[in-house]
């Protein structure tokens, strides 16, 4: 699944299999914004391999871990 994490501090991901960042709707001016506790910067969507076969293939909404919200990017 997809992960919002900012460029300033939390780019790339600490952990997990994410190969490649890609911009959601808006950015910088998004409401995308990083999933790290107490940080409140604009963040990039990063995605699995699986998610990024998907994303040249033409998907452009993802599912971040919880289901509570789907990101759509450019």
């Amino acid at each position: 699944m997809a992960l919002v994490r900012c460029e300033e501090n939390h780019s790339p991901p600490a952990s997990g299999n994410y190969v490649m960042s890609v911009k959601p709707v808006g950015f910088p001016d998004t409401a995308a914004i990083c999933g790290r506790k107490g940080c409140e910067y604009p963040g990039l969507v990063w995605l699995t391999e699986t998610e990024r076969a998907a994303y040249r293939k033409g998907q452009r909404i993802f599912e971040v871990p919880s289901a509570a919200v789907k990101i759509k990017v450019e």
